[in-house]
């Protein structure tokens, strides 16, 4: 029986050390994804602020194309949308114009 006792320990020794280093492992992963999923929601923002700004852009173009080439006012100052309002009210205006166009 003591023959055995000293087989197991190793034995154990072996395993725990296994096991310790997968959960250390695994706080590591879990760590890493986390901060990938922050990254991820991050450009998530930058993206849907892209957009905004991109509709805001075509409403300006569509508007004013002559204006829009105008190089002395400050080009964020015309770029930025804030409001849902705004971002309607150029989503009309583009609409409106397209209809415009094709009628004739």
């Amino acid at each position: 029986m003591s023959a055995w006792i000293w087989v197991l320990i190793p034995i154990v020794a072996i395993i725990g050390g296994y096991i310790i280093d997968y959960q250390k492992n695994k706080l590591k992963w879990q760590n890493q994804t986390s901060s990938n999923e922050s990254e991820l929601e991050e450009i998530r923002l930058i993206t849907q602020q892209l957009k905004k700004r991109i509709e805001n852009l075509e409403a300006i173009a569509a508007s004013e194309p002559d204006q829009f080439s105008n190089r002395n006012m400050d080009p964020l100052e015309r770029i930025e949308m804030d409001d849902e309002v705004e971002k309607t009210e150029n989503k009309n205006r583009v609409a409106h114009m397209a209809t415009k166009k094709e009628n004739g």
